[in-house]
């Protein structure tokens, strides 16, 4: 398995998605979060259309407050990534609505820490 990491800050993760981000050559996989503790760690999985062994990640940090730049200006379907991001991680992602992975009395932001 190949797997290229990309460490960028926050500000930058749209960008870089989109230096390399062709629609008809790689698969959006998911956005996977890590609650650090005050900060979380979120990853960004892309793959190459026709080969399962080999992934690209676009990694970056961000505190609870800070605001996650959307990438549905070029991946439509990333929406729902990041509706979960704001549900389960209650983080503010740019233009994400809430209330869709939870039900009106569960807890709010079950998957983090603090």
């Amino acid at each position: 398995m190949e797997v290229e990491e990309i460490k960028v800050p926050l500000r930058d993760v749209r960008k870089t998605i989109k230096e390399f981000y062709e629609e008809d050559k790689w698969h959006f996989i998911t956005v996977n979060a890590v609650d650090l503790g005050g900060k979380v760690e979120l990853k960004w999985f892309f793959s190459p259309y026709g080969e399962k062994e080999r992934f690209k990640v676009v990694v970056s940090e961000v505190s609870y407050d800070e605001e996650i730049p959307t990438i549905t200006y070029l991946i439509p379907s990333a929406w729902i990534s990041e509706w979960e991001l704001a549900d389960l991680f209650g983080l503010n992602v740019e233009g994400a609505k809430t209330g869709l992975f939870l039900e009106p009395d569960s807890p709010k932001a079950p998957l983090r820490r603090g």
